[in-house]
């Protein structure tokens, strides 16, 4: 899955939250070996977009609150990334090529916006 396609899915499920009275969305997509991803969210409004490609990645994100956007994209072996947004109208963007690497993102409060890119 090319980056480019992730980010328009991405899009298009956000968008579709209105339809849905404010509900939680999340959305993971997955292409390799061995890729695990965990989401968990309380509240509502909240999006998290995990995609995935390679072999032994691992991302988790976890969402209290309301619109709060989490977004990650892994592309090699062995990334880690883990993003835990609570409060309102936080954003989070994370991308990360290669291998081995390592993330973590908290967000507390309101408004907060966050973007990490590791190579």
């Amino acid at each position: 899955m090319s980056m480019k396609t992730l980010i328009l899915s991405a899009a298009i499920v956000f968008a579709s939250t209105a339809a849905f009275a404010g509900g939680n969305v999340s959305v993971t997509s997955q292409s390799g070996t061995g890729n695990m991803a965990a989401t968990g969210q309380v509240g509502h409004g909240n999006f998290s977009g995990i995609g995935q490609v390679g072999k032994g990645n691992y991302a988790q994100s976890l969402q209290s609150g309301k619109n709060n956007i989490s977004a990650t994209a892994q592309f090699g072996k062995a990334n880690q990334s883990y993003t835990n947004q609570a409060g309102k109208a936080n954003l989070s963007a994370t991308v990360q090529f290669g291998h081995s690497n390592y993330s973590e993102t908290d967000q507390s409060g309101k408004g907060n916006m966050s973007v990490t890119v590791q190579h």
